[in-house]
């Protein structure tokens, strides 16, 4: 008899189970439905059969990253096959693409759309593990990042900036020396990762006093660590489930991340401690970015609490942003120089017509590299390392005759906008003539470093920086490409060359 009761238990309770999983999956599969639904009066690319209704258009990512492309290049194709406003779906998220600058100067220009928490999470956290935090690329609404971005923008102004001249050349020649040992025109040298290392070390000193030396360290922690964090960001955008996957290669991954993650953490975290330690006792410190944050971060308590978690989130957000795109444009820059010679020559006259018979650059130097500027301008037209920006809409809105209802995720993309030839005369062309003239039509199509408020506020860092260290290089050596090497693009949250821009070297004579 007791058995009969226990199974007859154990019987109700799975069929309260499965009816309660069926409740919940019919209730999604009705809330997937209206996703679609709400935005089918938008041009789509087709969902294919069940896959395609649960998954959207993620199927499409996934393949583009196997092939090692990026989802952009997909995108360019939506919006050539659909026009300007485009509806995709990952997984059951829908977000529209609107490529009319009309609308990026109203979506990005004005605070009125704040950041959309779930197109930004993965900046917060990776894989479980807090990355930025609330750092002033991450933090959502403009009311909490407007008094982080006054408070951080005088360490950017043009005073800092003809500081840092010393240290940007620092860096370069330290550069020079070490590529001096392989400049035998045959050893092939992965410029990106030089790059790399060499931005990482140049952002330590000049806005922390940290002195790295990662330059000369080719298994420096500091540079695993930056690749595993992106490795495993890259790794969660395509596959969400890594996050909470139960398989051995994703728990690995998990904790990769989070040992990479505190590792940097803990290195901010000792940095500005040592550091509120020595102005406490009026020792005298490094005239740096985190010196000024730290003598300003009382008058900014009074408004909104910042605590040593939140200096922490800025610690890394300067960190990782103040290389990673730098070296990513210099790595792209390189690459089209080697495939287009005649701008490499003229590019070089211009770059010993300003060095004349001396080795320092100086800060006035640095606008007589006009068409070192163009070329930048250029790279980043065609290879942006950020995209473009996303926003939630506050209020609904109207695009090209579709209307987008308020909390819509909308994505603007200087990346596909860079390629359309409304905007562009012949966009895929490499031409930094494009830039030599002062019309601005185009402004509103071309955004690398997004725009209004919430724009990057390292920017002009980062062109010094390029052109201190791109410079200083050709100064130095003959740059030839390895054979073989296209525009292939490796999209790890930013872009970069897949190849690496692998270069023989041979000094200049």
């Amino acid at each position: 008899m007791a058995a009969v009761t226990i199974a007859t238990c154990l019987f109700g309770l799975v069929a309260v189970f499965l009816t309660c999983g069926g409740i919940m999956l019919g209730a999604f599969v009705l809330f997937v439905h209206y996703q679609h639904r709400k935005f089918a009066h938008i041009p789509s690319a087709p969902r294919k059969g069940l896959k395609g209704f649960f998954l959207g258009h993620a199927p499409v990512m996934v393949e583009y990253h196997k092939r090692n492309q990026s989802f952009n290049d997909a995108i360019v194709e939506m919006m050539r096959e659909y026009g300007h406003v485009v509806a995709i779906f990952l997984l059951f998220q829908p977000i529209i693409l609107v490529f009319d600058p009309d609308f990026v100067k109203g979506i990005l220009c004005t605070n009125t759309h704040p950041k959309p928490y779930k197109a930004y999470k993965l900046f917060k956290k990776i894989l479980g593990t807090r990355f930025l935090g609330n750092g002033l690329v991450s933090v959502l609404d403009y009311e909490t990042h407007a008094p982080k971005r006054a408070l951080l923008n005088p360490a950017f102004n043009r005073k800092y900036l003809q500081g840092m001249m010393g240290q940007f050349n620092a860096g370069a020649d330290v550069l020079i020396e070490k590529l001096s040992h392989k400049a035998d025109g045959k050893t092939e040298v992965a410029m990106l990762d030089e790059f790399n290392r060499t931005t990482l070390d140049i952002i330590a000193k000049v806005a922390f006093g940290m002195d790295l030396n990662i330059t000369l360290d080719d298994n420096s922690p500091f540079r695993k660590a930056v690749s595993t964090i992106f490795a495993g960001a890259d790794l969660e955008k395509t596959y969400p489930t890594t996050a909470f996957s139960p398989l051995p290669a994703a728990r690995k991954m998990r904790k990769d991340v989070r040992d990479s993650i505190n590792f940097l953490r803990e290195t901010g975290r000792r940095c500005i401690e040592e550091r509120l330690k020595a102005m406490e006792k009026q020792e005298e410190v490094p005239s740096d970015i985190l010196t000024h944050i730290l003598k300003e971060v009382d008058g900014f308590k009074k408004e909104s609490a910042i605590d040593l978690e939140g200096l922490i989130d800025e610690f890394i957000t300067l960190f990782i942003a103040g290389q990673e795109t730098t070296a990513n444009l210099l790595g792209f820059a390189l690459l089209e120089l080697g495939h287009h010679p005649e701008v490499m020559h003229r590019l070089k006259t211009e770059v010993e017509a300003v060095f004349e018979d001396k080795d320092l650059l100086e800060y006035a130097d640095i606008s007589q590299l006009t068409y070192m500027m163009q070329v930048l301008k250029e790279t980043l037209r065609l290879w942006p390392p950020v995209t473009g920006s996303a926003r939630g809409l506050a209020c609904d809105v109207v695009v090209k005759g579709y209307k987008l209802p308020k909390g819509t995720i909308v994505s603007v993309s200087s990346y596909v906008m860079a390629r359309m030839e409304e905007y562009f005369h012949d966009p895929l062309q490499f031409e930094p003539d494009r830039f030599k003239a002062s019309d601005d039509k185009s402004h509103y199509a071309y955004f690398p470093f997004s725009l209004g408020s919430r724009n990057c506020i390292g920017q002009q860092f980062a062109l010094i920086e390029a052109r201190v260290l791109l410079a200083k290089l050709l100064h130095r050596f003959e740059f030839n490409l390895v054979p073989g090497q296209g525009h292939g693009v490796l999209d790890e949250i930013t872009l970069k060359p897949a190849g690496r821009c692998r270069n023989y070297l041979t000094p200049v004579e």
